[in-house]
This record gives structure tokens, sequence and C-alpha cells, in this order.
């Protein structure tokens, strides 16, 4: 029992005692005092009520955080209900970088900017990222160890500040918590301190859990694409297909506002739609010109064998509908479609959605030797066509259409000499968030680059998507922008480096670079 609670006792007693002793005398001196006791009974109540509350709402904020799966959105909540719960105007939550010796985050409660990295010898964030210590401060511009270089990125005046280490169960230092200026004037007390580090003892225990999860659907995103890559390998002429449908498909159900668990789905289903082809004999697969009816039956016939091979798979109990959506990417909504003829609301939303990116794809697609490839205004057309004779989803078009999302696939082709080439798109701040776990942990950002010229100017420290192809090799992997240097008038020179490329895709690049003009960082 604490402090508190046993003062609360001694006064209801005296209370009871003096009321007790007011109807024995009847001494009007003994009543006032009694009331007096009373109006401190009551006081005392409610702010046990009020700790009580508050208290209650910091046990369901941490509860709350057990519900989430990925490391952007824990961090989003936990910053804003960190600054909440010690009224305070910012919170910002750092993972530790051991190999690089920086801090990172892409949440900076209230800041403009959306990706921060310090080098954990500077600042107070760094100091306690170092030493493991707590960090109380009241004024925060008259501590050494302060640094301003945010402020003076920001704007922001950094006032008081409490800083606190996050650890996971060996006491390893894994982030910082980062809380600024107590409001109304004031600084933070020993409570704040006890409470943020209460939060830093579960959020380290989350992000462990998180990250342990995240690799395991990075293994499983792996398995999935190595289906698609063996497809790949027996049709290179339709390469990388499966990929640029899963962004179409997965940019849809963003605009559609459904759940991360049915656009996992969706994405996986994209991914592995056609890994049935890999039973097509090589006459009919790759033939470059249309197919005979007797033909296109037999293609035909790759859907029912990827169900066959996806069935023989041990999905997880929430991922139990890629299969049936993988396999009913062709079905129609007049029932035309194949395997099974399926009519409208037998047909779900997302082999609906999978349908149009496929389609989609099918039609620009510069890679397929028995067609030209269609303008994106002959590729719109052609599916509002397939909608009015009701084959296809003339909602979902319309959402693909008004929003542009025939531009989520824009990626530049680059011929670096006769064995590479490679394509890449820029990444946005969404595509950032999926990525930011594996920039944050990597453990080499220079293991290698290229230079190349691009009509486009890039900034620096921009991060980009590359697909490299070689002769018997296809490399997907992230880089960063290290220059971007004006040219001409018409061209910029880029230099990038890539991030955890593999030992054996490096060794790879090397070999066809090595005989090449190409500058190589």
């Amino acid at each position: 029992m604490n402090h508190r609670r046993i003062l609360f006792f001694l006064i209801f007693i005296i209370f009871l005692f003096l009321n007790i002793l007011f109807l024995l005398t009847k001494n009007h001196l003994i009543f006032i005092i009694s009331n007096i006791f009373f109006l401190i009974i009551i006081f005392l109540l409610y702010i046990f009520s009020k700790k009580f509350e508050f208290y209650k709402e910091v046990y369901n904020a941490i509860f709350q955080l057990l519900t989430y799966r990925d490391i952007k959105s824990l961090f989003e909540f936990a910053a804003h209900k960190i600054s909440e719960l010690l009224n305070a105007e910012r919170t910002t939550i750092f993972l530790l970088n051991k190999q690089t010796q920086s801090l990172w985050t892409f949440v900076a409660e209230g800041l403009e900017i959306k990706e921060l990295s310090l080098p954990i010898s500077i600042g107070i964030a760094g100091y306690v990222a170092r030493t493991g210590e707590t960090v109380n401060i009241k004024e925060a511009y008259k501590d050494e160890r302060f640094s301003p270089i945010v402020d003076q990125k920001t704007g922001f005046r950094t006032k008081t500040i409490l800083c606190v280490p996050i650890k996971d169960r060996q006491d390893n230092i894994i982030g910082v918590i980062e809380v600024l200026n107590k409001k109304h004037k004031k600084v933070f007390t020993l409570a704040d301190e006890e409470l943020l580090k209460v939060f830093c003892s579960e959020l380290g225990s989350i992000i462990v859990n998180i990250r342990l999860y995240e690799e395991i659907q990075v293994l499983f995103e792996s398995l999935l694409k190595s289906f698609a890559a063996a497809v790949d390998a027996r049709d290179p002429v339709t390469k990388g297909h499966s990929i640029r449908v899963s962004k179409y498909a997965i940019s849809i159900a963003k605009a559609l506002g459904l759940s991360p668990l049915e656009i996992k789905i969706l994405e996986y289903a994209a991914i592995l739609h056609d890994i049935g082809k890999i039973g097509i004999p090589d006459n009919i697969l790759l033939k470059p010109e249309k197919f005979t009816q007797q033909e296109y039956e037999i293609m035909k016939t790759h859907v029912e064998i990827a169900k066959d091979i996806l069935s023989k798979l041990h999905l997880p109990e929430e991922y139990k509908d890629i299969i049936f959506i993988a396999t009913t990417h062709h079905e129609f909504l007049n029932g035309s479609g194949y395997p099974k003829g399926l009519k409208g609301e037998q047909i779900p939303l997302l082999s609906r959605i999978l349908c149009i990116a496929d389609i989609y794809d099918a039609l620009v697609s510069y890679d397929r030797p028995y067609k030209p490839a269609c303008s994106v205004e002959e590729a719109i057309k052609i599916l509002y066509e397939m909608a009015q004779e009701g084959k296809i989803d003339k909602q979902i078009i319309d959402i693909f259409v008004s929003k542009k999302l025939y531009e989520t696939e824009q990626r530049k082709f680059v011929r670096v000499n006769k064995e590479v080439s490679f394509r890449w798109r820029r990444l946005t701040q969404d595509d950032l968030k999926s990525v930011f776990y594996m920039i944050s942990k990597t453990q080499n950002i220079s293991l290698g680059g290229l230079n190349f010229f691009c009509e486009e100017e890039l900034e620096e420290g921009s991060f980009l998507e590359i697909e490299l192809y070689l002769p018997d090799y296809t490399i997907e992997t992230i880089a960063k922008v290290v220059y971007c240097l004006k040219e001409s008038e018409k061209y910029y020179k880029i230099g990038i480096t890539f991030i955890n490329l593999p030992q054996q895709a490096q060794e790879k690049l090397y070999k066809f670079l090595d005989t090449s003009i190409t500058s190589f960082n």
C-alpha cells in the first residue's frame, strides 16, 4: 500500500472518530472539524479518480500497442499517444542502426520533414543512444549535449526535453524516444520519466516481435517472388509482368480503401496469378504468334495448374483466400470467363481488381511479340469496351482512370552496356514506409553503384526502386541517389549506390561491368 492510500485511510478513520465523538458530545467545534475532514476526503477521492482515469488511459494505450504489426504505424500511434499523455508538443521515436552508428525515423510528430537521420555522436537522442541514460533537460539551449540542427531545419524551438532509451529483452539499446516541450511552460517531472520508461519497456518488446514478424513476411514474400521468377525464367518475354500487376492492383485497392490484410492478400495473389504457366509446354508458352484455338485451350489450363501448385502450400489462416483470388482472375462478370464461368457476385472484389490490373498490363506491355503495345488511351478504351460487354467492373475502371492509377508503374529504362540494363522508378513516401525497416538496418549502404544519364532531376538522398537485367539474372533492389549533376541542357548525370545488394548479385554485376566503359562507383 503506497503512502497516499495510507494517508487517505487515516483521514477516513479520523473522520469516523470525529463523527462518533460529535454524536456523543454534541460539540459544534467537533462537528466543524469533522466536516473539514469530510471535504478533505472528497478532494482526495477526486484526485484518486483522476489518477485512476489517467493510468487507465495509459494501460489502454499500452494494450493498443500490441495490435500493431508494422513499425511505421506503431511509431505513429505511440508518438501521438506519448505527446498526449505527457502533455508535450512533439514526440520522435528513433531506431538505432548500430552498423552505421545513426538514428533513423520516419515519424517526427508535427515536423514537415518525413525522413530524419542523425549520427549518434551528436544531440540528446544520440547521447541517450550511446549511454543508455535517461535525460531530462529543463533548458535545451543551455545544455552542451543539445544539437540545434533539427530546429534549424524545421524552424521549431526546443525548450524542454525528456529522452529515454528503448531496450530489448537482453537490455540492448534498439532505439530512443525523445519528447519535446512540456506545455504551459512546465518541465518534465519524475512521474513523466517513470511513465515514459514503462512505455519504452513495452515498446521494446513489441518492436522485437514486429521485426521477427517482418522477417518472416520477407521470407514468405521472397518465396512467392521466387515462384514468379520461375515463370519469368520460362517465359522471359513477359518478365516482370506479375510484379507490375501487383503494383497496379495494390494502388486500386488502396484507392478503394481496402484493409491492410485485403491489400496483402491481393498483392500475394497478383504475384502468384501466373504461376501455373510453369506447366505449359514451351511450344505454346513461348510461341511468338497468336494461339490456335487448341493451343488457347491448353494455355487456359494454367489456372488449374496454379491451383494445384498453390494448394500444396501451407498458408497462414489469414491468407487462405490467396489461392481463390489468384485462380479467378480470368473470370468475367457475365460468366464468359474461365475456368469456372463464375458470374457477378460469385467473383470477389479482389479477383475483379486483379483481372483489370492483369488486362491493363498485358495491353500496354511492350514485350509481347505477337502484338504491339497499346497506348494508355487505347488500353483504357479497351477496358471500357469490356465493361460495356459486361465482362469487367466499370466502377473499378472509373477509379483506375480518374485517379490516374495507370501511372503507378512508371519505370524508366536505362541501357548500361550490351549485357546490362535496368528499369527504375522513384520511391514515394508511401513506398518508403514499407522499405523503411530494411533501409534503417542496412549494414552497408555502399556495396556498389552506377552512373547513368537521365532527363529528370533526382534529389540527392532520395531512393529508387531498381530492377537490374543481366543475361541470366534479374536483380531487384533499392538504391540511394548520391549525386545529381547537370551535364547539359537536357541531361543530368545520376550517381546511385545499392542498398544491401546480395553478394551473388554483386559478383554477377561486377562481371558484366568490368569489361564495359560504364563508370562504377
